[in-house]
């Protein structure tokens, strides 16, 4: 299997599908807190983590076995970054840009490297485990901000 086309394939498509669930919410909810049996992010919140995460987390992780440092975690602040006032249009637009970035990223991995252990910010991991990580929180946020657009009665 070659991996790096295979993740080329699933994290384009995942982007993609994370964008069309953020449309399925109706426009007047998509920067409300849902009821609490859905959570406490609103649509925009989702999109807004999934970017942080990507910038600060995913991306720097996959440069790692490029030879840069690991990213600087400890003075990350999420919360604090967030304000309801973002732009929804820009922050997906943002997110879909740093997808390419790592998309970009991903001919430059050969087996040896993708197999490769690492320090990394969830312990000792592989660059494989690294980008199936960003695949499997994209499925999980996809999930989330679809329920919003299914279920918010």
């Amino acid at each position: 299997m070659n991996l790096s086309q295979w993740f080329h394939d699933q994290l384009q498509a995942s982007a993609e599908g994370f964008a069309w669930a953020v449309d399925q919410v109706p426009a007047e909810r998509r920067l409300l807190a849902p009821p609490g049996y859905l959570g406490d992010w609103s649509a925009a919140r989702h999109v807004f983590h999934m970017l942080y995460y990507e910038q600060t987390i995913a991306l720097p992780s996959m440069r790692q076995w490029l030879g840069d440092p690991p990213p600087p975690v400890d003075d990350l602040d999420e919360d604090g970054t967030w304000e309801n006032g973002h732009e929804l249009a820009e922050l997906l637009a943002e997110f879909r840009k740093v997808r390419a970035e790592q998309i970009t990223l991903l001919p430059e991995f050969d087996d040896v490297l993708w197999h490769a252990p690492r320090r990394a910010v969830w312990g000792t991991v592989t660059l494989r485990w690294v980008v199936t990580k960003t695949y499997q929180h994209t499925a999980e946020h996809t999930h989330d901000v679809l329920c919003l657009a299914l279920f918010w009665r």
